[in-house]
């Protein structure tokens, strides 16, 4: 089965998102900010299909750098990082991933998430 990794420090919209790529039948871990990924990342990398990553996580690493140890580790991870600051990112996406920026309707993204890697199985 997909499993997707969430990385996201916001415990609110965590849940939202969580709730929303349940409801798609999707498989999420998820974890609240860097150290947490980074713990998940060494044991379980090749267990994710999916890393979705809030750019901004307060104080320590940023999402690109949890998708830079995230994709050592699994070089084949599909990355979507989202952040409230889309605009100073362009639109073109950075580092091998796209940009979905907040606010956004958690379906939206459980649906582009699915459109990426697939239906759950």
């Amino acid at each position: 089965m997909q499993q997707v990794l969430l990385v996201e420090d916001d415990a609110d919209i965590r849940g939202l998102i969580i709730d929303a790529f349940e409801d798609r039948g999707l498989r999420v871990r998820s974890a609240d900010s860097d150290q947490a990924a980074f713990a998940l990342l060494e044991t379980e990398a090749r267990s994710f299909t999916m890393l979705i990553a809030d750019i901004n996580l307060g104080e320590g690493a940023d999402g690109f750098d949890v998708a830079r140890r995230a994709r050592r580790l699994n070089p084949d991870l599909k990355v979507i990082y989202i952040t409230g600051h889309a605009a100073q990112f362009g639109k073109y996406g950075l580092e091998g991933g796209e940009i979905f920026p907040k606010p956004f309707d958690p379906r939206e993204l459980a649906d582009r998430v699915v459109a990426a890697i697939g239906p759950a199985a």
